[in-house]
């Protein structure tokens, strides 16, 4: 890769621009950019892989397919975010599959080339042990909060998440989302997520649309998100 186009892209990200400024040079150029249309399946769930990669830009769900074929989302990863870092120090197979939700542009380097990079750099060393750890914790948080509240509180509590970053309309806050999504993310049957969305909206709390929920009122669904703990 030309290291004028690297260095802008790392430049582009602040905290990878931290982390590369130690980079040796022969390893520097070892790095490839590569670009994936959205809908494209990254890493495959059970295969193994000879790279690690970073995200540039877009965004890509991270989710887990069980034997009957229900799928489990994990995370949403972005810019800055790697991908491969869990398996690539033991060849492990991906233990989840990574697909664009949007047009995605990767940094990509090969595991020997990477190994090597760790050998010489302590910086770099510290800053994936950091964060891995981080993601570790989010995952194990997701677990936990997945195993012992109610699917309502959690489905309250990921629209209020997701209102953050919602599109503000004369309705109230729209999310691109649908059922199918919501059922992937919360590990449960689309169904069920079907019958909470329809009780909210009977309260005129949200309002369903084609591939869009509405968050009409925040207080509300935030209550409804607390007094679902004790139901």
């Amino acid at each position: 890769m030309d290291l004028n186009k690297l260095s802008e892209v790392i430049e582009s990200i602040p905290n990878l621009y931290e982390i590369f400024k130690s980079c040796p040079y022969e390893i520097l150029k070892r790095w490839v950019l590569r670009e994936y249309k959205a809908g494209t399946l990254i890493c495959h769930q059970g295969e193994k892989s000879d790279y690690l990669f970073i995200i540039v830009s877009g965004i890509a769900d991270v989710y887990y397919t069980a034997e009957n074929g229900g799928k489990y989302s994990q995370a949403v990863i972005e810019k800055g975010q790697f991908i491969g870092e869990f398996e690539i120090f033991d060849e492990k197979p991906y233990i989840c599959s990574i697909q664009a939700l949007s047009d995605l542009k990767l940094l990509q380097i090969k595991r020997e080339y990477f190994l090597s990079w760790m050998a010489e750099d302590q910086r770099i060393c510290f800053y994936l042990a950091k964060y891995a750890c981080h993601q570790f914790y989010l995952f194990s948080h997701k677990a936990g909060t997945d195993a012992l509240y109610p699917l309502k509180t959690r489905l309250c509590n990921y629209l209020l998440s997701a209102s953050r970053s919602g599109k503000k309309d004369p309705d109230g806050i729209r999310l691109k989302i649908n059922k199918e999504k919501l059922s992937e993310e919360l590990a449960v049957t689309a169904r069920s997520v079907h019958r909470i969305l329809q009780a909210l909206k009977s309260k005129n709390i949200i309002e369903t649309k084609s591939g869009y929920i509405v968050i009409k009122d925040l207080v509300a669904l935030a209550q409804e998100e607390e007094d679902s703990k004790n139901e």
